[in-house]
């Protein structure tokens, strides 16, 4: 497994009342495992009134929370599955709100690591059957094996 999902950092089918409770869940367990320094929840929260990262997909709405890398110690992805969907702000807009059911939280510590997970979460995002599988996932064994399938399984 590569080294952007070392931290094995997700949860499956979780309840939030918003997203900010959503999005403390899973900067929670960034910097609990030392990922993240203690102001990366703030990073994503600031972040996300400048640019909103919410995605509508087909099927579905996803959200890719990150933030600068002077909040992160190391590069990690972290995933979130929704049981009931919150709002996120969709991304390009000033306002309008889609209901997010899942999250891939990046903690990237250089900067040009986005633009290259960006492009592999995008084609993940365009194959439904792949994105019904994330959505479903309840376990780590089988997460990880969807991380193989969807060829994220590259080097941070």
């Amino acid at each position: 497994m590569s080294d952007m999902f070392d931290a094995k950092i997700a949860l499956f089918h979780q309840h939030a009342e918003s997203k900010e409770e959503a999005l403390k869940m899973l900067a929670d367990e960034l910097i609990n495992c030392g990922v993240a320094k203690d102001t990366f929840y703030n990073g994503i929260i600031e972040r996300e009134k400048v640019f909103a990262t919410g995605l509508t997909l087909n099927n579905m709405c996803v959200a890719i929370p990150h933030t600068d890398p002077e909040h992160v110690n190391r590069t990690q992805m972290a995933f979130m599955s929704l049981d009931t969907p919150v709002e996120f702000v969709e991304m390009g807009s000033d306002d309008k709100k889609i209901p997010v059911t899942m999250m891939f939280m990046m903690a990237l510590k250089e900067a040009h690591q986005q633009l290259d997970m960006l492009m592999k979460l995008m084609d993940i995002f365009q194959n439904d059957e792949l994105m019904e599988k994330f959505k479903n996932v309840d376990n780590y064994e089988d997460y990880y094996a969807l991380i193989e399938e969807a060829g994220l399984n590259i080097e941070g």
